[in-house]
């Protein structure tokens, strides 16, 4: 694929990313004008995106099917101009919140997942795939982790309420539950996205590294759910009180013990398991048995 080509692709990329967040913004912070720019950047992203296929066609002679990129990216191009439409047609709405996320994904598989830097130390380095989710999936964990400051803030400010006595050091309860209920918000939009990479990784990693399942993972699935259900709870049902409060302590809690407990072990080559922390960093590398 050409440089252009990938330019143009890299380009529409970012559109995409730029239509996810809008459309977070327009959810959790309810601004409608949001949700106005996300359709038109998601709109230009697709056009972009057909240019960069025509450009890959024009410069390579090669065909549509002839490579992987091209072929994904007409899925993706399909897919979106789909969902516009029935977008548009019918009376569904907000499809762009999850169109624009899997837009994204699907267009980064291609461009990110075939670069290797072999000569790197570091499995974060040597397959930016790799490096990229651990990053996304971090800011995930951040956005989690003011969102368990606010239900803890939350809980201890209503404890001292039920004795009679307001601690004037804690802000109010209303604006504890606002900074639980944006920061969940945010945080599960990048955690989802950082999910979503590791199971492709999972799945499709050069070489099987990962074997056939990755505890680390499986792991982030409860945290997942329950943050999911918080803002379910919170966000569409207008729910409120501690038992939701409790609900993200616990889910914070999983990802906390999933993120320093639980390491990656990665077969660098064959019959040298080697194991890495969430960071990347390399813990315990083990030689070959040899038998007589």
């Amino acid at each position: 694929m050409t440089t252009s080509c990938l330019i143009v692709l890299g380009i529409s990329l970012l559109l995409y990313l730029t239509a996810s967040l809008l459309m977070q913004i327009r959810l959790w912070w309810a601004h409608a004008s949001a949700q106005q720019w996300s359709h038109r950047v998601l709109i230009t992203g697709v056009v972009v995106h057909i240019v960069g296929i025509g450009l890959h066609v024009g410069f390579s002679g090669q065909s549509l099917l002839g490579h992987m990129t091209s072929v994904i990216s007409l899925v993706v191009v399909a897919f979106l101009i789909v969902g516009l439409w029935i977008e548009q047609r019918t009376s569904v709405r907000n499809l762009t919140l999850f169109l624009a996320p899997i837009a994204f994904l699907g267009l980064l598989y291609p461009l990110l997942m075939p670069v290797r830097f072999e000569d790197a130390g570091s499995m974060l380095v040597r397959y930016p795939w790799l490096g990229v989710h651990v990053f996304v999936t971090l800011l995930g964990h951040v956005g989690f982790a003011l969102s368990f400051l606010g239900a803890a803030v939350y809980l201890l400010q209503r404890r001292a309420l039920k004795r009679g006595r307001l601690n004037h050091y804690l802000p109010a309860l209303d604006s504890a539950s606002q900074v639980t209920f944006y920061s969940a918000g945010g945080g599960f939009f990048f955690f989802t996205i950082g999910l979503g990479m590791g199971a492709i990784w999972l799945f499709g990693a050069p070489g099987e590294y990962l074997g056939g399942t990755d505890t680390k993972i499986i792991l982030a699935i409860p945290t997942w759910i329950g943050f999911a259900l918080y803002l379910y709870a919170r966000g569409v049902r207008r729910m409120h009180g501690s038992r939701l409060k409790w609900v993200v302590i616990f889910a914070f809690s999983v990802a906390v013990a999933n993120y320093l407990l639980v390491p990656h072990r990665f077969d660098m080559e064959e019959g040298t398991p080697h194991t890495e922390s969430a960071l990347g960093m390399p813990t315990a590398v083990e030689a070959p048995l040899e038998t007589s």
